[in-house]
């Protein structure tokens, strides 16, 4: 028996109730604005009561919730497991000990969550916002996402919220203007649920509909994101560019 399941019945016998959550959980790939966002609600959520986060090097933890884990070095036992895909467009400081993972990264990230125990993962994939109206951005869609699924999790969560803006990312003030006023046009042409969300309001859509979700194969795209945010956290909801 395990010393969790000994204290859990040890405040049984005592007749006081469960104050700690019993599940674990591997987070990887959490670099870029959206995964630090995802990242402090993972661990601030005491859903979990250790997030084993992947890093590159060995890095000190303020919080017992919070455990580096060297990707390659030893596996950590979880019960659920998060990955965080990033692409070239997502801005991550050169200095940050965050592991990590593309999309061509991502069934080697999920063979790690399921050597490490995880019978849940939610993969994070964002999609540029005009692939966002294609049918794919609901289904699963690439080769890769079809093995993920054939891997045996009981519960699978695929969420597709749309890129990180571009603009973000450091370079000459002139390109960094054009980079806006696209993006700006953008906001005005693209349909509503096509627009990024902050970093912040997606990543509390994305941890509500996750929660939502139960056993089975799911996948979220922007569109699901935006109907999830108008029905249960309306005052986050984005508002429609226009002309003036």
């Amino acid at each position: 028996m395990s010393l969790v399941h000994q204290a859990l019945l040890a405040q049984q016998n005592s007749g006081a109730p469960p104050s700690a959550p019993v599940r674990s959980a591997l987070a990887l790939g959490f670099a870029g604005a959206l995964g630090e966002e995802l990242l402090s609600l993972l661990v601030g959520s005491g859903e979990y009561r250790q997030v084993h986060v992947g890093v590159t090097q060995p890095i000190g933890s303020a919080t017992a919730r919070f455990l580096p884990w060297m990707v390659g070095h030893g596996t950590p036992v979880v019960d659920d497991a998060w990955i965080c895909l990033t692409g070239e467009e997502t801005f991550v400081p050169k200095a940050t000990p965050i592991r990590r993972f593309a999309e061509d990264e991502l069934l080697a990230a999920a063979t790690i969550a399921r050597d490490a125990g995880a019978r849940r993962l939610t993969v994070v994939a964002p999609l540029a916002a005009l692939l966002q109206m294609s049918v794919g951005a609901s289904h699963t869609s690439s080769q890769a996402e079809f093995d993920l699924a054939a891997m045996g999790f009981e519960r699978l969560v695929i969420v597709r919220p749309t890129t990180a803006d571009a603009q973000l990312r450091p370079g000459p003030w002139l390109a960094r203007v054009v980079r806006a006023m696209g993006r700006a046009l953008g906001d005005i042409m693209l349909p509503r649920y096509a627009q990024q969300l902050s970093p912040r309001n997606a990543a509390l859509a994305i941890m509500e509909g996750v929660r939502l979700r139960g056993n089975g194969a799911h996948v979220l795209g922007a569109r699901d994101l935006l109907a999830l945010i108008d029905a249960r956290l309306p005052k986050l909801a984005p508002r429609k560019a226009t002309l003036r």
